[in-house]
């Protein structure tokens, strides 16, 4: 059989994480990055007590529109992984026996009890609904895995196994001892392939980059050609072997290409991108770059983030091994191939990453509204300064204020650069600014999603040469506004799906930020009540029902008895409210509030 050609594809390991909306923003995080796939590990603790929330992970990885395998991660210790098996715990009868005797914590290949638990995990896997199952480094246990220093001693040597070879079985690792262990491992994956596939499920098969050795398989045509197997891979972890990245991963992905290709089956690579520092990043970019040119398109990579996550596997440089990776593996996401449906979901989960990023700035921020609270007052302004966007959403800010929380004119204002050349205009910046009269007693809030606009770094320098109070809210760490800022709101929504455009993440982020500035503000002020916008300013029908509607639930007086204290109060909420709460006549009330700062609970001596 020849392979038939395949559209190129990329994908990464993710493990670790069960917080179903962590999942959903690194989904979209990987989506936005052009990866294509995404390997999900399913541990047996996850089997136990994760199976609802992996067909949820599941789902949201497809929402972004990646495909999904699944990994059967320390199963049995059958499988590649750090995770330990509950199975063999529960059944040490089914588990390998070593040469003197023992039994190890591993599950006999040959076992007929442990099979049909591979078969129902691989059930629970595709009831999920997975679009794969990657069947991970099956071998026999690992002697240093179970304190065995001797390589050449093996297992199992159980009577199952000592019935299926004929005989007593050796001790050490003869020919005949290799065979048997060999053609154990491709039985049992012939019935785990065969019952995926009779599910109507697909496979992967990942062999250790070995033909020879305790854990080789010498024939991979063996395994390639097994019925019901749609992709054969490797994972040549150069590091791992002690052998040069280029050489030796090309050697292996020219034997995956040249296997596959006889059996039609598709060929998929893995590369690690775990326990990498920055001077290895050359030879991880060799590697991409020799599985190309040997034919591979389908490069995977363990793990998300290069696994920095998780001490064992992480180093320093993680970060950076990441980017490398990410780069040398998908070049550029290919949005415009995408169908309308998978880029409205990608635009979806993007916008559920905004939250967590603003949450967690949230110490910034209230430290930021206690300092703003403090300048209003004392009869000071809120001054939100922007360019762009940016300045749009603080003049939209500035302009609700007034209408729901009743705030008087110039109050809160906004000094924008409307046009788009004019973000680059210090001198603009420093002429609102004057002109505006800024002064000691009010709160300037900078607003930049890459904090480093000339227009709104010039007004911010100006009003905190006039004894402003300076506020940044930005969505790029370390950045000028920052350094110029008293207080800093970094929001650090990561790239956006269409790279540069900050209306999108950062822009909902920055309208996050100044919804809280100005309304945890306003509260803190005494501008609502029981949590109700008594200040609301009654421009029409709707808002004069509803401020009638917040004084009937903050003072608990009839609707008959609140029209009175309104109609007297002229109109004013917040002075009819007093009014009714205190018992005393509107002109007293009136005179309560503008003592109090216009706060009704201060006006009626409550704490706020």
């Amino acid at each position: 059989m020849t392979l038939q050609p395949r559209a190129a594809s990329v994908g990464c390991s993710y493990f670790g994480v069960r917080v179903v909306r962590h999942v959903r923003r690194d989904m979209a995080d990987l989506a936005a990055r052009g990866y294509t796939g995404v390997l999900h590990t399913f541990s047996e603790n996850d089997l136990a007590y994760y199976r609802e929330t992996f067909a949820e992970i599941v789902a949201a990885s497809h929402d972004v529109g990646l495909t999904v395998q699944v990994s059967p991660w320390g199963l049995g210790r059958t499988f590649g992984g750090e995770a330990e098996s509950r199975w063999v715990a529960f059944h040490p009868e089914e588990c390998q026996v070593m040469d003197d005797g023992r039994r190890v914590a591993a599950a006999c290949l040959n076992s007929a009890a442990y099979r049909a638990f591979c078969k129902d995990w691989a059930d629970a896997a595709l009831d999920a609904g997975v679009d794969s199952v990657f069947w991970d480094e099956p071998a026999w246990v690992v002697p240093v895995h179970v304190g065995v220093g001797e390589p050449s001693r093996w297992s199992c040597r159980c009577d199952r196994c000592r019935e299926r070879f004929g005989g007593e079985l050796p001790t050490e690792l003869t020919p005949e001892a290799r065979a048997f262990r060999e053609a154990s491992v491709v039985d049992f994956l012939r019935e785990v392939v065969g019952h995926v596939s009779a599910r109507g499920g697909a496979n992967t098969i990942c062999l250790l980059p070995a033909t020879e050795g305790a854990h080789g398989i010498s024939d991979w045509d063996t395994v390639a050609s097994l019925p019901g197997l749609t992709t054969f891979a490797t994972d040549p972890y150069w590091k791992h072997w002690n052998e040069p990245a280029g050489p030796f991963v090309r050697r292996f992905a020219r034997l995956l290409r040249e296997t596959c290709s006889r059996h039609g089956v598709g060929a998929q690579l893995w590369l690690p991108s775990f326990g990498l520092t920055r001077e290895e990043i050359p030879e991880l970019e060799a590697a991409v770059a020799g599985a190309r040119e040997e034919g591979i398109p389908d490069l995977w990579t363990w793990g998300y983030e290069a696994c920095g996550h998780m001490s064992a596997l992480a180093t320093r440089d993680a970060p950076l091994v990441w980017e490398a990776v990410t780069a040398a593996l998908t070049g550029s996401p290919a949005l415009e191939s995408r169908s309308t449906r998978s880029l409205v979901g990608l635009m979806n989960a993007a916008d559920d990453t905004v939250a967590d990023a603003v949450a967690a700035a949230g110490d910034a921020l209230a430290r930021a509204v206690d300092a703003i609270v403090e300048r209003l007052g004392r009869g000071g302004r809120l001054v939100y300064v922007g360019a762009g966007t940016s300045g749009r959403l603080g003049e939209l800010d500035a302009m609700e204020c007034s209408p729901t929380f009743g705030t008087s004119a110039g109050e809160v204002i906004a000094l924008v650069a409307v046009e788009f050349d004019a973000e680059d205009d210090v001198d603009l910046g420093r002429r609102l600014v004057r002109e505006a009269d800024v002064g000691a007693d009010d709160a300037v809030v900078a607003v930049s999603a890459s904090g480093s606009t000339p227009f709104t770094l010039a007004a911010l320098e100006e009003a905190r040469g006039r004894g402003a109070l300076g506020v940044a809210v930005v969505c790029a760490p370390r950045s000028p506004l920052e350094a110029a800022a008293e207080y800093a709101v970094i929001a650090d929504v990561g790239p956006e799906l269409v790279s540069g455009s900050t209306r999108l993440k950062a822009g909902t982020a920055q309208k996050m930020v100044l919804n809280a500035i100005s309304t945890v503000s306003m509260i803190r002020l005494g501008r609502t009540y029981a949590g109700l916008m008594v200040g609301v300013v009654q421009h029409n029908a709707k808002l004069r029902e509803r401020a009638r509607r917040n004084v009937v639930l903050a003072s608990g007086a009839s609707e008959d008895t609140v029209d009175a204290a309104l109609a007297a109060a002229g109109g004013d909420a917040r002075v009819a409210l007093v009014a009714l709460l205190a018992g005393v006549d509107p002109d007293d009330a009136r005179r309560r509030l503008e003592g109090a700062g216009g706060s009704v609970s201060v006006a009626l001596g409550s704490e706020r």
